[in-house]
């Protein structure tokens, strides 16, 4: 018999056990067959679950028990050839709330339901006038909560709907000091430690996040995961005619920050989610590899992480605000997008540094709206952008890369160093004493898109087959042939 030696290793907050030699916990097989079942087998621990496959709804359980908390630990859940109906307007609680720790759940069909049947929505007035069934949201927002450490989510498909205000994008706010009031509706909420989403689906159709991080998150890896949002043209709002439209009675004006006033702009894409993959002010690290994110508010955003943060063979295609926005040291490796409703790469903090990116852009003849393609700004990062192998324009607008810049997206646009017609008072009230700087940064473009050095921009090394503008005059430039 092998000899094992037990290490035990105190520390103020936590107990860590760790064996010489691997010792495999032995799980019990446990088939169950309902869904009453499975709520019981998931608050225990050590064993393999497997619902039997099959089409549930979630209203067989009474009101008060429609969340499987997963409070056991060590438990591999199978959930393969099932699918489970949530009707929105009938849960109170996150679905699945994954508190114990190094759990998998695998496979499952996960649908949100309109208890109408529609599956679209297409009558935005109406819709946000429902809020009981329709745009209601949910109690914390996230249908999946991961606050156990080592859990894995694999192969799992889920369709998320209902929140308030829905259609708008960011219009009507995103948080504290909203005009109307908030119930969001987001897929999956990541606060623990070692947590890993692979090979899965999200069709998201509410306003909320897709996947995000808070609080303690920390080694999170992303990967092999498919994240889809919606969006509509900004110019379907001045058709809602009706008192209790939103559009109408607000005067089909903009209700908050900057742009406050102003008429809703035209001919621009509006959001219906928000981020697809979202870090908030998290002490670890992320890594997403191999995904896809399509029409959200931001694609992959995770300038507030903290630890080390990576992506790698990723694409973000059709978002409104950003595709890409990193943090201090972010890296982006052998990744790809387009800029066809906002900016491909979007730098928040004024002072981010040292980001490493490498990036192929896909074609968007399809684009509309004035945005710019990239906004640069900081001190010392190496950026590579290319073209992809494709014959024909690569936009149907040539969208600069602006490198230091005085304002958010809302006035950062085509008219660049120019602020928008119309927008001038905004702009003065908002950012007109405020010079944000570009230092020492490396760019090769290897693309037709123009690059725009703003005034506060210097000390940086470009290399660019579009046209160079230096407004500064103390950069190093150099014109190349594609």
């Amino acid at each position: 018999m092998k000899a094992t030696i037990l290490f035990i290793i105190f520390t103020p907050m936590l107990l860590f056990v760790s064996f010489q030699d691997e010792t495999e916990i032995k799980q019990v097989e446990l088939p169950v067959s309902n869904l009453a079942e499975l709520r019981e087998a998931v608050t225990k621990s050590n064993q393999v679950i497997t619902l039997k496959p099959g089409n549930y709804i979630i209203t067989e359980l009474p009101e008060d028990a429609r969340s499987f908390v997963c409070s056991g630990s060590n438990n591999i859940i199978n959930l393969s050839g099932v699918y489970i109906d949530f009707p929105v307007g009938t849960c109170k609680d996150a679905h699945f709330n994954f508190t114990g720790s190094n759990n998998k759940l695998s496979g499952g069909v996960f649908e949100e339901t309109y208890q109408n049947g529609m599956k679209e929505v297409t009558d935005f007035g109406s819709y946000n006038q429902n809020r009981k069934t329709l745009a209601k949201g949910l109690k914390g927002g996230a249908g999946f909560r991961l606050s156990g450490n080592g859990n894995t989510i694999e192969g799992i498909k889920l369709t998320v709907r209902g929140s308030f205000p829905y259609g708008y994008g960011n219009m009507y706010g995103i948080g504290r000091g909203n005009a109307t009031g908030l119930d969001k509706r987001c897929a999956m909420l990541i606060t623990g430690v070692g947590n890993t989403v692979d090979n899965c689906e999200f069709q998201h159709r509410a306003f909320g996040h897709v996947i995000y991080m808070q609080k303690n998150a920390d080694k999170t890896v992303i990967k092999n995961t498919y994240i889809e949002g919606a969006v509509r043209p900004s110019n379907d709002t001045y058709k809602e005619t009706n008192d209790g439209d939103l559009p109408k009675r607000f005067n089909y004006k903009m209700p908050l920050g900057a742009m406050k006033g102003l008429p809703i702009p035209k001919d621009v894409m509006f959001n219906l989610t928000e981020d697809g993959i979202r870090a908030y002010n998290i002490p670890g690290s992320v890594t997403v590899e191999n995904c896809t994110v399509v029409k959200c508010r931001g694609g992959i955003k995770l300038y507030m992480a903290k630890g080390e943060v990576k992506v790698i063979n990723s694409t973000v295609l059709d978002c409104v605000v950003e595709g890409y926005s990193l943090n201090n040291g972010g890296e982006m490796i052998n990744c790809k997008g387009n800029a066809a409703y906002g900016p491909l790469i979007y730098m928040h903090f004024d002072k981010v540094s040292n980001q490493k990116i490498d990036l192929t852009v896909l074609p968007s003849p399809h684009a509309v709206g004035n945005h710019v393609f990239a906004a640069i700004k900081g001190t010392g990062h190496q950026i590579h952008i290319k073209r992809a192998n494709f014959k024909g324009e690569i936009d149907n607008t040539l969208r600069p890369i602006v490198v230091g810049y005085p304002a958010r997206f809302e006035f950062l646009t085509t008219d660049y160093p120019g602020v928008p017609k119309g927008y001038e008072e905004n702009f003065e009230k908002h950012f007109g004493d405020k010079d944000y700087t570009a230092i020492n940064i490396t760019i090769k473009n290897d693309t037709e898109y123009p690059v725009i050095l703003g005034a506060k921009s210097h000390d940086n090394h470009i290399k660019s087959v579009g046209i160079i503008t230096d407004l500064n005059k103390s950069n190093s430039i150099k014109q190349i042939e594609n």
